[in-house]
């Protein structure tokens, strides 16, 4: 059986993502730190997801968003993993809707330079 990565390129970074979500959430003791990073981490995921969703397959850009999710939720100790969960889906939520209205623009639109 032999490893090709150009096939399971989003395996692998799946894999390196639930790592660092999961030593994020470790390394943050706070449960303030927690809920800020998550919430970041909830807009770069709908910022990831809005510039793939029509360009490329999108099924692999959400395996990796979903696998750093199950890794930070593995890590948060000090911060309950049901409001971790509600912050990312509320700031992936309003980050999709922001890019939705123009309001975040992305770097290679035409609009981004007014």
């Amino acid at each position: 059986m032999e490893f090709k990565l150009e096939e399971q390129w989003a395996e692998v970074l799946t894999i390196l993502f639930l790592a660092l979500g999961f030593v994020i959430a470790v390394l943050l003791q706070s449960a303030l730190f927690t809920f800020l990073s998550v919430i970041i981490a909830g807009f770069l995921g709908a910022r990831v997801y809005y510039m793939k969703r029509f360009s490329e397959p999108i099924f692999p850009f959400v395996l990796i968003i979903v696998g750093f999710l199950v890794g930070y939720l593995l890590g948060s100790f000090w911060a309950s993993r049901l409001w971790v969960i509600v912050f990312f889906a509320l700031s992936f939520a309003l980050s999709y809707y922001l890019h939705l209205k123009g309001i975040f623009a992305i770097f290679k639109s035409e609009d981004f330079i007014k």
